[in-house]
């Protein structure tokens, strides 16, 4: 038998085989790779999904088969995991290297092993003087007399596979080889719809972490950030103000909720504090719109320029209203309505007064703060899975709102609209000194905390079904917006029809 037709593995796995999985799995999966293989890089995925489905009963087997003809950077990338592997970070840069395929030069490999604080000098001296070039030669010939031909080849329990490579027949394959009940039932058809539908949102964002099924990655969270956005951005004007218009509803909830436990607990600011959050829970799990929860989401569309910015004021302008106009339904119907005990509604107006008589700039940094607790709490509810963990999220952050005497743009609208319904200030004042500094600063801080904390740390800024069709838009589309270009099509469209019919009329007079 020549060795292009050999079809099983003739070098058994060793001790000295890097391995991730317990040594007692059931079935063991062997893979000759190439870390410049763009076939190889697009199937790093899936094996990462195969591994987190399969979890404890698979042991995965990297070998490295570098094409040095057609991949001139496989071999040192090979080599510079392992060197990272002599400082016990093999599958760290192994990670790294197939994530960032299109960057394999010789710094950009000295990038990847300051970022996994290894022993730099170790690291170049080991590299430079190849002093892994042998180990990755011995890994080459043995899948040369395994009959390895190009990369990525898979062995399962020592015979290669040779079905398609994709997640599905692939997983099946494991599965019978490992006899793996469990995961063979899921693979029934009756019950691969029901998995597909657990592991990814119709929107395509994650419902169970990779790596982790109940952890989600930061490019995991983003992605569900993003497919909160798009959502949102499709909603038409009605759906989103009447959306907006419950948030600033609820809002009021927080404020009567405080005025009263305030009066109530007079000698306690904690007592007084501790129903701030429940307007931002009955938002959260009603799944209403709020404006500085939209200081983060959209912005992750518009970041990715898969929305302009027109787009984006749209969304703020039609919820900011909305909720304004809420609260102050809220704030009209506690100040007319004798809702509130005499000693209720003096400490609800307390409250608007102490916003009143902060100054301009004192609102304009507390509501940056706010706005990024908003921005943080939003985040982490996306990273939570379960209703429980989101309650516990949303108080935890939102109390800090009044114990530090921060300011929220819609709370604090109804708390200063309260003083313009009883006639204890005007509305042009309200708006110039306090909504305007609230509102900028709320919105700096949701804004800053996406661009420069939340975008900066993900690495994938896409997720693969919604968006597989879905393309950037031009710098000019994204400035000012699809319709601009629309407008321009069809007037050139109508100039050019006005050209024809001229022609056609000239033509018919000669």
């Amino acid at each position: 038998m020549s060795q292009t037709e050999n079809s099983t593995l003739a070098v058994p796995v060793t001790e000295r085989d890097h391995i991730r999985g317990p040594d007692d799995a059931p079935v063991t999966l062997v893979e000759y790779g190439d870390f410049e293989c763009p076939y190889c890089g697009d199937f790093y995925s899936v094996i990462r999904r195969i591994l987190n489905r399969v979890g404890t009963q698979i042991r995965f087997v990297f070998r490295h088969f570098p094409l040095t003809q057609q991949h001139p950077r496989a071999q040192k990338a090979a080599e510079a995991a392992e060197a990272a592997g002599a400082q016990g970070r093999f599958w760290d840069m192994y990670d790294l290297l197939y994530q960032r395929q299109d960057a394999l030069t010789r710094d950009d490999l000295v990038r990847y092993a300051e970022e996994l604080d290894l022993d730099i000098r170790r690291f170049t001296d080991e590299l430079d003087r190849g002093v892994h070039e042998e180990r990755v030669r011995e890994e080459y010939q043995s899948g040369i007399r395994s009959g390895v031909t190009g990369t990525p080849t898979f062995y399962i329990d020592g015979e290669r596979y040779d079905g398609p490579h994709e997640f599905e027949p692939m997983l099946a394959a494991i599965a019978a080889v490992g006899d793996l009940s469990e995961v063979k039932q899921s693979l029934q058809v009756e019950n691969r719809e029901l998995r597909e539908t657990i592991d990814r949102s119709r929107r395509g964002a994650p419902a169970a972490g990779e790596a982790v099924r109940d952890r989600f990655s930061a490019d995991e969270i983003f992605q569900r950030v993003t497919a909160t956005a798009d959502e949102e951005m499709e909603r038409g004007t009605r759906l989103l103000f009447f959306s907006g218009l419950a948030a600033g509803l609820s809002v009021g909830a927080t404020f009567l909720a405080r005025a009263a436990m305030t009066t109530a607990y007079p000698e306690s600011v904690a007592m007084g504090n501790l129903l701030y959050p429940i307007g931002f829970v009955m938002i959260v799990i009603g799944g209403y719109q709020l404006f500085t929860e939209n200081t983060l989401t959209p912005v992750t569309l518009v970041l990715t320029r898969l929305a302009s910015l027109p787009q984006l004021f749209r969304l703020w302008t039609i919820v900011l209203a909305a909720n304004v106009l809420g609260a102050g339904v809220s704030a009209f119907l506690l100040a007319r309505t004798g809702i509130f005990e005499p000693d209720v509604a003096e400490t609800a107006y307390r409250f608007g007064e102490h916003a009143m008589h902060t100054s301009w700039s004192a609102l304009f940094y507390k509501g940056i703060f706010a706005g990024g607790l908003v921005a943080t709490m939003v985040w982490l509810v996306h990273a939570a899975r379960e209703t429980i963990s989101r309650l516990l999220i949303v108080y935890s952050i939102m109390i800090i709102i009044p114990v530090a005497d921060l300011f929220h743009c819609v709370v604090g609208a109804c708390e200063v609209l309260f003083l313009v319904f009883i006639g204890s200030a005007n509305v042009g004042t309200v708006f110039a000194d306090f909504f305007v500094p609230v509102v900028l600063g709320n919105t700096l801080g949701g804004i800053v905390f996406v661009a420069l904390v939340n975008f900066s740390m993900t690495e994938n800024r896409r997720f693969p079904e919604h968006n597989r069709h879905r393309f950037e838009l031009s710098w000019s589309e994204w400035l000012f917006g699809t319709r601009l270009r629309e407008y321009l099509r069809e007037r050139e469209r109508s100039e050019s029809s006005e050209e024809r019919a001229g022609t056609h009329s000239t033509d018919r007079q000669n």
